[in-house]
């Protein structure tokens, strides 16, 4: 029995012991490998994967040609709670399932969203850019904004993350709006949160933020249209912590050329590995921009940890009613 630990380099987590120490405690003959994905060279990864059973991994694409690589996989569980990089038709196809963690991490990410929130609205970048820069101590260097219980919150995805963050909203007094199709509208009202169409928000809101998961339908959801329409409104503050590829950058990019938004807190980009160097949201006093770190903290790590490996050794204890969120294409597990 055989699992492979694997993701880009500045995915990996820096200490794979705990995940080891789990897989190994009542498996000892299991072999165990944590591997780095490089796309441009993937002889080591592949000559892994070729005798592997199960695969942990969040970012890199698990597609035909991993599975074509890969005859023995029976397992991919995903260390994350978004699966856009599984083709699950491909899974099915090749009898593989796919599991994925179904919640480590929505508390860090609300208290990060608040905290994109009280920065952007509070001008923390362009004040520190000002008094390092241009040494400058002057409170009307910049333009005031309203303070948080003036102020309208639009939520895209109005799920675990999203309630979190709009109860935390809530104890700021803003008035909150939600688009989430999905929903069960007693949800928003247990919230005192108002349920609104995509053009009410972009209308109403002060702050947008998006906490939707990623799927083929709303793949660069926030585009040139979303923008235009944002600049007609109140000109909000734009937040994503979900998936990058919710986002047409280039509309964004755009949309803050034009002054269509005030700014914007990203937590995640088009790509998991992107070209920092050549970034122009980088050059932007106005927008803050984190490398996915949202979920960072030590407790989100060590669940994460836990449950994707904890999948695997339920998998294949035959333990299927303890793994958490099966995603491939079939509803019965074969036991």
């Amino acid at each position: 029995m055989k699992v492979i630990i694997s993701d880009y380099a500045v995915s990996m987590m820096e200490d794979h012991d705990y995940e080891f120490k789990i897989l190994k405690q009542d498996h000892p003959d299991w072999t165990i490998k944590s591997i780095t994905y490089d796309p441009e060279n993937l002889t080591k990864f592949n000559t892994e994967l070729f005798d592997a059973d199960a695969l942990i991994t969040a970012f890199i694409p698990v597609n035909s040609q991993l599975f074509d690589k890969a005859p023995k996989l029976k397992l991919v569980s995903i260390n994350a709670m978004g699966f856009d990089k599984v083709d699950l038709k491909s899974a099915a196809e090749h009898g593989v399932r796919v599991c994925a963690v179904s919640d480590y991490c929505s508390e860090d990410v609300a208290e990060f969203t608040l905290s994109l929130m009280l920065s952007l609205t509070k001008q923390l970048k362009a004040y520190s850019k000002i008094l390092s820069s241009d040494h400058l101590w002057k409170y009307s260097a910049l333009p005031a904004q309203k303070r948080l219980s003036k102020q309208t919150l639009g939520i895209f995805g109005l799920g675990k993350i999203g309630q979190k963050v709009a109860r935390m909203a809530k104890g700021f007094g803003m008035k909150i709006l939600a688009y989430d199709p999905y929903l069960p509208p007693e949800i928003a009202a247990n919230l005192g949160v108002t349920p609104a169409s995509a053009t009410q928000i972009y209308k109403e809101a002060d702050i947008v933020t998006n906490h939707m998961r990623l799927t083929a339908n709303n793949r660069y959801f926030f585009n040139k249209d979303a923008f235009n329409q944002m600049g007609q409104g109140q000109r909000p503050f734009f937040i994503n912590v979900a998936r990058g590829e919710s986002v047409d950058e280039n509309a964004l990019l755009q949309a803050l050329d034009k002054s269509l938004i005030k700014g914007a807190g990203l937590d995640v980009l088009s790509s998991e590995n992107p070209d920092l160097e050549n970034q122009p949201l980088l050059k932007f006093p106005n927008v803050i921009l984190t490398p996915h770190t949202a979920f960072y903290s030590i407790n989100s790590i060590a669940e994460l940890q836990r449950i994707s490996c904890q999948n695997v050794i339920n998998f294949f204890e035959k333990k299927f009613e303890c793994i958490t969120n099966f995603i491939d294409e079939r509803q019965e597990v074969t036991k």
